[in-house]
């Protein structure tokens, strides 16, 4: 996605595109900064999923959080499910092909976009690939979750 800015000078009065390294000159350091923490933000989650680590997990994220599920969206209070019971049900043992972008960053909010991401059994054949959309707000304890949608296909 490329941002679209309106440039209005003597010479230009038409829609100029910049590319994310351009627009983060007009953005000024904390774009680069803030785009850091929120990566930063989502390996410590990531961490504490793989872990199973349900307190580390609910650190990271402002309550109630939105989920985006199918048909609906729901607030929850707490982590909807047990990372250690799923990973139990599916077989699952590791992830790998993660495609993680902050495709947009703000000094208060972030969106970040998993795009890919392959689920794996212990023997390595695959169970599914999941993509998932994450909104960050920033808070006095760093950048936390406040809304998240995950699409699961199985293999």
């Amino acid at each position: 996605i490329r941002p679209l800015l309106r440039v209005r000078t003597a010479q230009v009065s038409k829609p100029v595109r910049f590319n994310r390294r351009q627009l983060s000159v007009f953005q000024g350091d904390s774009y680069m900064r803030n785009r850091s923490e929120v990566l930063a933000a989502y390996h410590a989650y990531l961490d504490a999923f793989v872990a199973s680590d349900e307190d580390a997990i609910h650190a990271k994220f402002v309550w109630p959080c939105a989920f985006i599920m199918d048909k609906e969206t729901v607030m929850f209070d707490k982590f909807p499910f047990s990372p250690l019971e799923m990973k139990a049900r599916k077989n699952w043992a590791t992830s790998t092909s993660f495609e993680i972008d902050v495709i947009a960053v703000s000094d208060s909010k972030a969106h970040l976009v998993l795009r890919n991401c392959d689920r794996l059994r212990p023997d390595g054949s695959l169970i599914e690939n999941a993509t998932a959309f994450y909104a960050f707000t920033k808070t006095s304890d760093g950048w936390k979750i406040f809304a998240m949608s995950a699409i699961e296909f199985p293999a």
